[in-house]
């Protein structure tokens, strides 16, 4: 195929020569083509531009938005890590107090598991943390019905203590003891119930624990005395008093002032006969003693 040619004429000025250009028609198209490859480049270029300076702003901030993330998660998990500390101290201080009241079932005090039987392909940092917050909340929340239990508990333990005899009534020296021994009167051998506690006449005489008055007046042996029932199948009298200070069905404190030492009833000189019942017959007080001052 025959190549087809132009013939260009260049003309400077009237008097200069001119010149001829022979083009042949395949350079003509590829001049116009890279002409017109540079207008359409230089049409496109700034939108370009533009976008790759938009997308390196948004890549720029992506990066900056990831490092405050990584930021955040791992102050997250630091705050994870010092409150699973906080609870693993918490549950120590209840297996202690469990121990020392007597609980064994409790919520928190059931080993510890943990899931782990699922692929870990495909979980994010964010899904194992909320895992392991989930697992804190259910641990405190273990930890909460733990320390109710252990709040009743121990309320129940304190009642129990306030309504155990504990002391002595008045501060005096011993005189007759609990067990066999010969009466004072008769000389014959009897079972003295209480322990005698001698003291000054009107020595305030004041209750061992915690309950209601029962029973106050005059009874054969005991003269005037006064009688407390405490719970727990527990009770105390105070006998041969000069003067009771209670009324029947009145509440009392352990350290409260019943009634004052006499001599009334039958009785050798001013003293407290003081007896402690247990399950409805009379025990030995000596085993509710101690170094208690009023």
């Amino acid at each position: 195929m025959s190549r087809r040619f132009y013939t260009i004429f260049i003309l400077p000025h009237a008097h200069a020569r001119f010149r001829r250009i022979h083009v042949s028609r395949n350079f003509l198209l590829a001049l116009s083509g890279i002409v017109l490859a540079g207008i359409i480049a230089g049409a496109v270029t700034p939108h370009l531009l533009l976008t790759i300076r938009a997308r390196t702003e948004a890549v720029e901030s992506l990066e900056a938005e990831n490092r405050k993330l990584r930021a955040e998660n791992g102050r997250f998990e630091a705050s994870l890590a010092r409150l699973g500390a906080q609870i693993d101290a918490f549950e120590t201080g209840v297996r202690r107090l469990a121990s020392a009241v007597g609980l064994k079932d409790l919520p928190s005090l059931h080993p510890a598991a943990g899931g782990g039987t699922s692929s870990l392909r495909g979980i994010g940092g964010q899904e194992m943390l909320q895992e392991e917050l989930d697992a804190l909340r259910a641990r405190a929340g273990h930890l909460g019905l733990s320390l109710e239990q252990l709040n009743v508990k121990w309320q129940e333990r304190m009642r129990l203590l306030a309504s155990t005899p504990h002391g002595i009534p008045v501060q005096g020296s011993f005189s007759d003891g609990f067990g066999w021994r010969n009466d004072p009167f008769t000389g014959v051998r009897a079972f003295h119930e209480g322990l005698d506690v001698v003291a000054p006449a009107g020595t305030a005489v004041r209750t061992t624990a915690d309950g209601v008055v029962t029973r106050v007046g005059r009874e054969r042996g005991y003269g005037k005395l006064v009688q407390v029932s405490h719970g727990y199948g527990l009770g105390t009298v105070y006998g041969h008093l000069s003067m009771t200070l209670v009324e029947p069905g009145q509440r009392v404190r352990r350290g409260e002032i019943v009634g004052r030492v006499g001599s009334t009833g039958r009785s050798t000189g001013p003293h407290v006969h003081y007896e402690v019942h247990q399950g409805g017959r009379a025990v030995d007080p000596r085993k509710f003693l101690a170094d208690t001052r009023f």
